[in-house]
């Protein structure tokens, strides 16, 4: 038992550090992950690294070309924008069906909160990243829609890169933990509406900086209906 523990822990390590390492831009878009240097750096073995990789092109983070190795995921603007829609989509259909929360994860969810708040005035931008995921999750998960929460993490996990640019200043920093506090106070009054109107501010404030507009051409419009009519007295 302690052996498969310490293999997973190991799993789970390089996992933390390979995807803090690309939310980072230290392994940037397109770069080969070169495993004998990764696994040294990391502290750990090939085989958990594998593993880790592994999970990670699961997760949409890398890709793997036969023969040559994983490499990190890059995506256009576009592509960015249809994941953060299927979010919108799917975090929206969560927060519809969530149960309310009872006193007890009321009171982790301000925990987290604060640890956040230490974060932010540590400017530990890696610790606030983690636990900004795990109150979310915290949240989305009073959802019985297993299925729907599933996708969320992993289209989370590939968005995480650019995601976090709206961290980068202080006062974004800020902002997030006072979203928070609202988003709380929402889930504390078993307001539905309020806990939606709360999610979209805080889903699309503007430092974030995401779009969500989908490329392609606009979607074709009905005839115009004179149009039609004369071409109906033409026949």
């Amino acid at each position: 038992m302690r052996t498969i523990a310490k293999a997973t822990g190991a799993m789970n390590r390089a996992l933390q550090g390979i995807k803090a390492l690309i939310i980072s831009g230290d392994l940037s878009p397109g770069e080969q992950v070169r495993q004998e240097e990764m696994a040294e750096q990391l502290n750990v073995s090939r085989v958990p690294l594998r593993e880790a990789l592994n999970v990670l092109a699961d997760q949409g983070l890398l890709f793997h070309r036969p023969h040559q190795g994983y490499f990190v995921t890059k995506r256009a603007q576009g592509e960015y924008a249809q994941i953060r829609r299927m979010l919108h989509l799917l975090e929206s259909e969560l927060m519809l069906s969530i149960r309310w929360p009872d006193d007890a994860l009321l009171y982790t969810l301000r925990k987290l909160n604060a640890e956040m708040r230490v974060c932010v005035e540590q400017a530990d931008i890696q610790r606030l990243i983690e636990i900004n995921r795990e109150f979310h999750f915290w949240v989305f998960s009073l959802s019985p829609n297993n299925l729907i929460l599933e996708e969320v993490r992993r289209l989370w996990s590939m968005l995480e890169p650019p995601m976090w640019n709206k961290f980068e200043r202080a006062e974004d920093r800020q902002s997030t933990l006072l979203e928070h506090d609202r988003l709380i106070a929402a889930l504390e009054a078993c307001d539905r509406s309020r806990c939606m109107a709360e999610l979209e501010r805080h889903r699309y404030s503007p430092e974030s900086g995401m779009p969500i507009e989908l490329p392609g051409a606009a979607p074709d419009m009905p005839e115009p209906r004179a149009r039609a009519k004369r071409h109906t007295n033409t026949k």
